[in-house]
């Protein structure tokens, strides 16, 4: 005769809480027998299978119902595309995942660099982007369209790591050559070859940016209502003292937000399009 075994020793046999075996018979996973009289259950050696095999599914992390199905339904055909699907659903997570891996070394050389270019003004080509804005200095609404309070930024920030919190100073706001003129869109920026790759959906708002021959530097900035101020003071001012005039947007990035020396820093990069003062 077949031994059978009650519930807590299984429980202890395969370290399963008994509250999770009772999930699993709900589950359709394993159908131990009762006592008629007393409702225990009993398990045997064929049980214990079957609660194997579902532990062992479960380690490719399918889901219940599908370890129930997998038990209890599948012919060979569907056995075998369940674990096809599972196959291209795990080369896709370890793609993103890597595509992730490539941001944070990106992210790494560039915070890595910042000294090299704190306060030096020197010849590189801008990014080309798409820049999405979503408000005109600190005005959100500026930038809102269809009569709505603000802008929908949902999908963007869903596709962070990808995208950048980018700025983009707009030309005519420079041209009178004083700080206090100056003015500031913030938005999202994201490279025109990563965007094919993302779910971004490009609507009126999104400006294409195309790369452009610029003088690139590193400027900070501190606290509340600084940017404008050290900006003009630390790339502005000294791109004019060189006898250069700006001909496009300055374009630029959030670099980092440290603790310095106790004080709130920020740092920047950006790409100022320029030419000779004639």
């Amino acid at each position: 005769m077949e031994e059978k075994y009650k519930i807590g020793t299984i429980s202890k046999l395969l370290g399963i809480p008994i509250q999770t075996l009772h999930y699993f018979e709900t589950c359709g996973f394993v159908t131990p027998s009762k006592d008629s009289k007393s409702n225990y259950r009993y398990y045997d050696a064929w049980d214990v299978n079957f609660l194997l095999d579902s532990r062992y599914l479960r380690s490719f992390e399918f889901s219940n119902q599908e370890i129930g199905e997998m038990i209890n339904r599948d012919d060979f055909q569907e056995l075998n595309r369940r674990f096809a699907d599972r196959e291209r659903s795990l080369l896709e997570l370890i793609q993103h995942y890597q595509d992730i891996l490539d941001e944070v070394h990106h992210e790494k050389e560039r915070i890595g660099r910042y000294q090299d270019y704190l306060g030096v003004l020197r010849p590189e080509k801008s990014p080309e982007i798409f820049f999405n804005p979503y408000r005109k200095n600190n005005d959100f609404k500026a930038m809102a369209k269809g009569g709505s309070a603000v802008p929908d930024i949902t999908q963007w920030l869903d596709s962070m790591p990808f995208v950048k919190a980018t700025f983009r100073i707009p030309g005519d706001s420079l041209a009178s050559g004083r700080q206090e003129d100056i003015e500031y869109i913030w938005g999202f920026s994201v490279s025109t070859k990563k965007v094919r790759q993302l779910p971004l959906i490009l609507d009126e708002n999104a400006l294409y940016c195309p790369s452009r021959q610029c003088l690139y530097t590193v400027f900070k900035a501190y606290g509340r209502n600084t940017f404008t101020a050290c900006f003009y003071e630390q790339v502005i001012k000294p791109i004019r003292d060189m006898g250069y005039e700006i001909w496009e947007p300055p374009l630029g990035r959030l670099l980092m937000r440290i603790h310095e020396n106790e004080v709130f820093t920020r740092y920047f990069e950006v790409w100022v399009p320029v030419e000779p003062r004639m």
